[in-house]
């Protein structure tokens, strides 16, 4: 079994798959902080949709919520797999998704045990994701299949199952067995 993605980004090193300091959204997304948001931080917003829209769904439906889906758009998306109890999840509070960054329990001492609520088996994917030194550099077929071997063996160090990156589009997706 695989260790927490986050727990392993916590403690990976601080650099880009170019090996620069961090500094692209690809590399951004992996890393957790598990201990709050960075003091430089702007404020939450509330631009997360859920679905299906827990809002509509009858406390019995809210046990067993099946492949939950938080997306930020134009951001990502995580799709947490299998059946999620949402009674009494404030998924506004628990998930932050901006571009390069993905924090699931962001503050210390909130996050249960793996498996237990949104710490599950989750599909990540991102959006916006490019070199530190701009999409512009993906121009020909060997630099982007450099660059999308980096994003692969940086997910993979970080604990994480790598799933695809296109170059073309700066999508990124890789799936983490909990937060």
């Amino acid at each position: 079994a695989a260790a927490a993605a986050a727990a392993a980004a916590a403690a990976a090193a601080s650099l880009s798959p170019g090996g620069e300091v961090m500094h692209s959204a690809a590399e951004a997304a992996l890393t957790s902080h598990g201990g709050g948001h960075s003091p430089a931080a702007p404020p939450r917003r509330c631009e997360l949709i859920v679905n299906p829209d827990l809002s509509t769904l009858s406390d019995a439906h809210l046990r067993h919520v099946d492949e939950l889906e938080v997306i930020r758009p134009d951001v990502g998306s995580i799709v947490f797999h299998g059946l999620t109890d949402c009674r009494n999840l404030d998924i506004e509070s628990l998930v932050h998704l901006d571009v390069g960054e993905v924090l699931v329990y962001p503050v210390q001492g909130m996050k249960p045990p793996p498996g237990q609520g949104l710490n599950k088996r989750a599909t990540v994917t991102m959006y916006q994701c490019w070199p530190p030194n701009g999409r512009g550099h993906l121009e020909d077929p060997s630099s982007r299949e450099r660059y999308r071997g980096k994003i692969r063996q940086m997910t993979e160090e970080k604990r994480a199952r790598f799933i695809d990156y296109d170059c073309a589009t700066g999508v990124w997706k890789f799936q983490v067995e909990h937060f």
